[in-house]
């Protein structure tokens, strides 16, 4: 997978291969395969454009190195069209699913989705932090987005926060939510959740980069980025045939 980097021009190549508990003391990352490739680039609204890679390169980790993934240099031509992507594919291996801001919608409807998202949030079994509790929810970003045919869904952080003078705190709700795409009247219902908390300056948040349908059998799933206040990680969330969420995999946590 390849994640964007300093520009629209450089991206990250992400081996998925290792997460932080079976990557070995040294390893070489070789990503020259992919020189010569097509890669079919996604944003958050769905695909974007298919360019070439002109390079891409080797990384060792090794002992208490710093972790850091291989680079490659994309073929961007025009740079304007390409400047809102976030991951790319190997073309013909996955197809883009759009997602449709929370910001970009019409006030009312903004307003009921996220009225809908608080409730949602607010009802989870799990709740066990005494420190949160009472303590309304904001909504930091949502999208709704196609599940599977005649399936609505939306993915949603919501947020807790208690300023405390040394040190804040903050709750963050990562959920994933559906209903029948036949009935917009429909009440949604979580199919996915996990929550993280801690101080405001070192948790760990999870933003959306974008959705993909991958094929055989054709399924959706959400590239993610998890980042903390010195290391980050990609994952991939998948919904399974049964209507089920499950995390697929997570990266190697990267930095120092």
């Amino acid at each position: 997978m390849l994640a964007r980097g300093a520009s629209a021009a450089n991206a990250y190549v992400v081996f998925p291969d290792y997460s932080d508990s079976t990557v070995p003391d040294t390893l070489q990352l070789d990503a020259s395969t992919l020189r010569g490739d097509s890669v079919e680039l996604l944003g958050r609204d769905g695909a974007i454009d298919a360019v070439p890679v002109i390079s891409a390169g080797t990384k060792q980790w090794a002992g208490d190195e710093c972790v850091e993934w291989p680079t490659a240099t994309l073929g961007i031509v025009d740079t304007s069209r390409a400047a809102g992507w976030t991951v790319g594919f190997v073309q013909q291996h996955v197809a883009s699913v759009g997602l449709d801001s929370l910001d970009g919608m019409p006030g009312a409807d903004s307003a009921h989705l996220a009225a809908d998202l608080t409730r949602l949030a607010s009802a989870l079994p799990d709740d066990t932090s005494k420190t949160f509790r009472g303590i309304p929810f904001s909504v930091r970003y949502a999208f709704r987005f196609q599940a599977a045919p005649g399936v609505d869904a939306v993915v949603a952080d919501l947020v807790r926060r208690l300023n405390q003078e040394a040190s804040p705190l903050e709750q963050h709700t990562l959920l994933i939510a559906e209903r029948n795409g036949a009935r917009p009247d429909a009440p949604f219902r979580v199919a996915y959740h996990e929550r993280a908390g801690g101080l405001e300056e070192t948790i760990e948040t999870t933003d959306v980069l974008g959705a993909l349908r991958l094929p055989s059998p054709a399924h959706v799933a959400l590239v993610v980025l998890r980042e903390g206040q010195d290391t980050s990680a990609y994952a991939m969330l998948e919904r399974l045939a049964d209507g089920s969420w499950h995390v697929r995999w997570t990266s190697v946590h990267t930095g120092c």
